[in-house]
């Protein structure tokens, strides 16, 4: 591991992998996001968050989400002026 600090470099960072269609066929109504890193601390570990049923389940969601863990406190992005709360 990369030290930075007291901390590695994954623990101070926040990496978003997703990709914009599931399939082939341009389907989105399950699109694979991984979240990697602590973010500073702000973001936990080691869990799975299924929002396929969720009425707020928004890729601008998670972005407001992430944003807000970068400090960067929007009251809306996109078409979400919602965070998903589990970030």
């Amino acid at each position: 591991a990369v030290q930075e600090g007291e901390r590695t470099l994954l623990d101070n960072s926040m990496i978003l992998f997703c990709s914009s269609m599931l399939t082939g066929a341009h389907d989105n109504t399950q699109l694979p996001v991984l979240l990697f890193g602590r973010a500073g601390g702000q973001m936990k570990t080691g869990r799975v968050l299924d929002y396929l049923k969720s009425d707020n389940r928004k890729m601008s969601s998670l972005y407001l989400s992430l944003m807000s863990k970068m400090g960067l406190h929007l009251d809306e992005f996109g078409d979400s002026s919602q965070p998903l709360s589990d970030i």
